[in-house]
């Protein structure tokens, strides 16, 4: 297939489903990533799509790929980072968690732990959940929290999620951003997401920041958690690769939590 035709397809792809992976598009060109990788530095330089970690996104779509991309990359890390954040959980608290693939990773492992009452605006996390905690007959509870939904995250956001929040006081908050900024701290693509991740973090007597490695090179516009305000900060195996950045991060949060 020619570079023009692929171009073509790509661009129809993106037409269609607002964002494509990498590895679905090596599957559908019969090309190796690296010629991916070059289409879409190509059709970047021509404005015809934005690179995101791990494929592209039309160039109107949000700056992030939406839920149900992000969920297939970094599988193994973020399975991992779910465990680790597990074992900050004891019976019997009040959790917030707020709306990414992360989280949805983390409702995925919280299924067995009794007493729990766990409050959270995304759609995708607090069904998976409910479903476990009825599958494992567990007595624990889901409150989805109301506001306008976004078909971008499967979430609610807006004054009504905001107001819902500041009338909880939770034990510990687990929030998931966009991206880790090596001097700011964690950071959000979206304005609505980062105003629900600050009221749950202003109403929580704990917080927990959960970001695959990738976080670390990713962008984002709205920063919300510095390193010194973390509590915990949960990544996985891949950061060892950037030692100074380990030892950084380290001496700034308060834990630092590799998941193995």
């Amino acid at each position: 297939m020619w570079k023009n035709q692929r171009h073509q397809r790509i661009f129809r792809r993106l037409e269609e489903l607002q964002s494509v992976t990498t590895d679905d598009l090596v599957d559908d060109l019969s090309v190796s990533r690296e010629t991916v990788r070059r289409d879409l530095l190509d059709m970047e330089a021509l404005g015809l799509l934005r690179r995101v970690h791990g494929g592209a996104v039309s160039a109107d779509a949000h700056s992030e790929p939406p839920l149900d991309v992000r969920s297939k990359l970094n599988v193994k890390e973020k399975k991992a980072i779910a465990r680790a954040a597990c074992n900050l959980i004891t019976d019997h608290k009040v959790i917030f968690f707020d709306t990414g693939s992360t989280t949805i990773s983390l409702a995925k492992q919280l299924g067995s732990i009794h007493g729990l009452h766990v409050i959270s605006n995304s759609l995708k996390a607090a069904g998976r959940l409910q479903r476990e905690y009825d599958a494992n007959r567990i007595a624990s509870r889901v409150t989805l929290l109301g506001g306008s939904l976004t078909a971008f995250d499967f979430a609610t956001s807006g004054q009504q999620t905001i107001r819902e929040i500041s009338r909880i006081q939770a034990d510990i908050a687990f929030v998931s951003p966009t991206a880790i900024d090596h001097q700011y701290g964690a950071l959000n693509a979206a304005e609505e997401e980062t105003d629900v991740a600050l009221a749950m973090l202003e109403n929580s007597r704990e917080n927990a920041v959960l970001a695959d490695a990738a976080k670390f090179s990713a962008n984002g516009n709205y920063r919300y958690c510095r390193f010194e305000q973390m509590d915990t900060l949960v990544t996985d195996t891949q950061i060892r690769k950037q030692p100074d950045l380990v030892h950084s991060v380290a001496e700034r949060v308060k834990q630092l939590i590799i998941a193995e």
